[in-house]
């Protein structure tokens, strides 16, 4: 059984409207993934003995997110239109060429590892175009992925809603397959709450609204969607992910309302739904896993 929770967004001129997000009321039980341990690679040295230079072993484990320039990532393929684009939080793996430490600076951010491309098969193929290619014959790729596909992959969405009671990974999926958008924030938020990562919230924004179209919309929808936008980044911000910048968003919301007391009553009302959603999900956190990180975040 569902229950649907109220979340806000921007009404112009008018405070802030309440939409709705399903999610599950079922007790949750706490599903920790299996870590790796990495093998010891120093000996012990016998008495007397000098010791070698030791190589230094890459720790995924000690590895820093904030270490890491995102921008760069994004700009390293050419992705900067509107202000840059994470190749990383749009799953783009089939790009490949991504460090180590990105990718275990990502994966300690989010609930599902990040899966790159490792090699490809390449074959001719027949377009059946003579005039593409040699005479309809072009060279086609397919990417392996160092991972298979998730078990959760293919699965339907109401199954993905019944497991995610229990399981962050499942609530990411769910999120992503959704049609409606408050269950994808509300899956989102859930697999935040229950995992204590902030990727999912960012991969959201990321996926569903970080290229805003203007043209032709009205002021209120570009404004709801700003809104949003800018609640997830703080959001991500106050749980301590380095890739929230949600000042970088403020100045977009500014020129879109085009009014300073418009602007201000936004800044209010997104800062209250802010304070709102990490409310919710510490409740959701502390049902499910006992745990009070992020309640402690806003209240400590």
């Amino acid at each position: 059984m569902l229950r649907w929770l109220p979340v806000y967004s921007l009404r112009i001129g008018g405070g802030y409207q309440t939409a709705s997000i399903a999610e599950p009321t079922a007790d949750i039980a706490q599903v920790t993934p299996d870590t790796p341990v990495l093998a010891q690679t120093i000996q012990p040295q016998a008495s007397g003995e000098q010791a070698a230079p030791q190589e230094v072993v890459f720790d995924p484990e000690n590895v820093d997110p904030a270490s890491i320039d995102w921008a760069a990532i994004g700009e390293r393929y050419h992705l900067t239109a509107g202000g840059g684009i994470d190749p990383m939080l749009r799953g783009w793996g089939d790009l490949g060429g991504f460090t180590d430490k990105e990718i275990a600076a990502y994966n300690k951010l989010h609930v599902l590892p990040f899966n790159q491309k490792v090699d490809e098969v390449c074959y001719d193929r027949d377009t059946g175009m003579p005039h593409v290619g040699d005479n309809g014959i072009t060279e086609t790729c397919d990417a392996i992925m160092e991972f298979p596909d998730h078990e959760y992959a293919d699965l339907p969405l109401n199954e993905l809603l019944a497991l995610s009671k229990a399981d962050a990974a499942a609530s990411v999926f769910a999120s992503r397959k959704a049609e409606d958008m408050p269950t994808k924030i509300g899956m989102a938020l859930q697999a935040v709450a229950l995992s204590e990562k902030s990727g999912p919230l960012l991969e959201l924004l990321e996926r569903n609204f970080r290229g805003v179209t203007v043209s032709g919309r009205p002021k209120e929808e570009i404004a709801n969607d700003l809104f949003n936008s800018l609640v997830f980044e703080k959001v991500a911000e106050v749980l301590g992910d380095p890739r929230a910048k949600p000042q970088l968003m403020e100045p977009f919301l500014e020129d879109a309302l085009g009014d300073p007391n418009e602007f201000q009553q936004a800044l209010d009302h997104i800062e209250k739904a802010v304070s709102e959603t990490l409310t919710y999900m510490s409740e959701i956190q502390r049902s499910a896993t006992g745990s009070t990180h992020i309640w402690e975040l806003t209240n400590g």
